[in-house]
Order: structure tokens, then sequence, then C-alpha cells
């Protein structure tokens, strides 16, 4: 098969990857916002670096929109300090892609304003139509 046919077929089977993850989010953040509406934490719900939303509060804790956090392309490098990472990366490899238990940790945080702060998240995996997904409630803490 000539390479440009594999780079179309590679094309449509991303895009339906991504309107279906779209849909799985849309589906979950319906069923949840109730909590996303009442929270006094920020909450976020994160399939992927492509597909996560969040509540306003959380959104208001880093200084953006709602738009503007649920579009940053990289998580991690927008809004968590390059030292602290690995142990976020950690977390949700160990509690949410292995859907075992949830876990809470410390961090640093990063604004859009460039201000870090210590926040504490609350993990928890959910399992919803075959997917792992990260449901976190997010605080600053002093």
């Amino acid at each position: 098969m000539p390479a440009r046919a594999i780079q179309k077929d590679d094309i449509l089977a991303q895009k339906r990857t991504d309107k279906e993850h779209e849909r799985i989010l849309n589906k979950l953040y319906k069923e949840l916002r109730p909590v996303f509406l009442h929270s006094p934490d920020g909450v976020y719900l994160y399939l992927d670096d492509r597909h996560k939303i969040c509540s306003h509060r959380m959104a208001e804790i880093f200084g953006t929109t709602i738009e503007e956090w649920s579009a940053e392309p990289d998580f991690l490098e927008s809004f968590v300090v390059s030292e602290d990472r690995e142990l976020f990366a950690q977390n949700f490899q160990e509690h949410v892609a292995t859907l075992t238990r949830p876990v809470t940790f410390r961090f640093r945080a990063v604004k859009k304003d460039g201000t870090i702060f210590t926040a504490e998240t609350d993990m928890i995996p959910l399992s919803f139509e075959g997917y792992a997904l990260a449901f976190h409630f997010v605080r600053e803490v002093q």
C-alpha cells in the first residue's frame, strides 16, 4: 500500500478516535455536571491531553477560561512544574491507567501568568464505556 494511502487512513482513524473520545467525555460530563457546578474544588475529567474538560472553579484556580484550560495541548507541561511532572504521571499510570484506586497528593502547579502555587488533588480513576479516565478534585493549599 502506498505511503500516501496509509497516511490518509491514519488521519481518518484519528478523526474517528477524536469523535469517540469527545462523545465519551461529553456523555460523562453530562452525568457529572452537578459536581462540576457545585464543588468548591476545581474539578476536571481527563481522558487524554486532547480530551479534557474542567469546571469554572478549576479554570479560575489556574487563571484561565474553561476553553483555554481545555485547549492546552500538554496538561503536565502547562499546569505542573517540571520537578513534579514525574510524580503526577506516575500516579496517573499507577492508579488511573490500572483502574485500581483513588490517590491524593500535592504538587506545585503553574497558573497562566506563571505564578507557582501548591495544589492538592484527589485523582479518581473512572471506567466508562471501556475507557479509563481521571476525575480530579483540585484545591490550592497554603
